[in-house]
């Protein structure tokens, strides 16, 4: 496996197409009260975040930075636990008055039921017949 705890390229998603595949194919979506989660299986062999803070949801820039960051730092902690997934985050109107403890809070809960919805689909999942 590739690094755990860092933030390497390996585990970010790059491209449009990257963002594309997620958006059409989400199979998860986790909302909490600041974040929206979209995710989807992976076909690498690692959990990839993309992110998505435009100027109309959060105005100011050092806001979008500082959302951007907890949400970085919160997947680079949690992203061993998540299996095999692409995952975009997407902040919600009014994330700038919260502050960081509690939008960590809220990312922490986002990751648990991630992983729960991914576990609970693979367990369910059909197998591939021959």
């Amino acid at each position: 496996m590739t690094t755990l705890c860092g933030y390497s390229t390996e585990v970010r998603l790059r491209c449009a197409a990257d963002y594309k595949g997620v958006f059409d194919g989400a199979l998860f979506k986790v909302h909490q009260p600041h974040f929206l989660f979209l995710a989807k299986h992976s076909e690498l062999p690692n959990s990839r975040l993309g992110l998505v803070v435009a100027k109309k949801k959060v105005r100011r820039a050092h806001e979008r930075n500082r959302v951007k960051r907890l949400a970085r730092e919160s997947f680079r902690l949690h992203q061993h636990q998540l299996g095999l997934l692409d995952i975009v985050v997407m902040p919600k109107m009014g994330i700038e008055a919260v502050p960081n403890a509690e939008l960590y809070q809220q990312l922490q809960f986002a990751w648990q039921k991630l992983q729960r919805l991914a576990k609970k689909h693979s367990k369910i999942a059909p197998s591939p017949e021959k």
